[in-house]
């Protein structure tokens, strides 16, 4: 019985070592897409085998990536009585600002060291 040729040997042959190429750069991003979201992600790799006929195998590779995406934050509006949308509450009165004077008779702040 002849032993069978380890896969690893073929799967580094096909397309020349581009594949692997190809997976190292995929496995890649897709590992730093689940590390900035926490969230898991796929990688799935196809192998389609079709013979020729003349004692020939052809073997086509997919890869396929399915990255986590990013949660998209949310933006809070106000709708106006006019029927627009505003960043600001249109109920709430503005606050008038003012400058304020130092007194001459206030106290002066100490700074206090432990």
């Amino acid at each position: 019985m002849t032993k069978a040729r380890p896969f690893i040997d073929t799967f580094r042959d096909i397309e020349a070592g581009g594949l692997l190429d190809e997976l190292s750069e995929a496995q890649y991003r897709l590992i730093d897409a689940i590390r900035l979201s926490g969230k898991g992600g796929k990688l799935v790799i196809e192998l389609n085998y079709k013979p020729d006929g003349r004692g020939q195998m052809n073997i086509k590779a997919d890869v396929k990536v399915k990255e986590p995406t990013l949660s998209r934050g949310t933006s809070l509006f106000f709708l106006t009585p006019e029927g627009n949308l505003d960043r600001r509450d249109p109920r709430q009165q503005d606050l008038p600002l003012r400058s304020v004077q130092e007194d001459e008779g206030t106290a002066t702040l100490r700074n206090v060291s432990q």
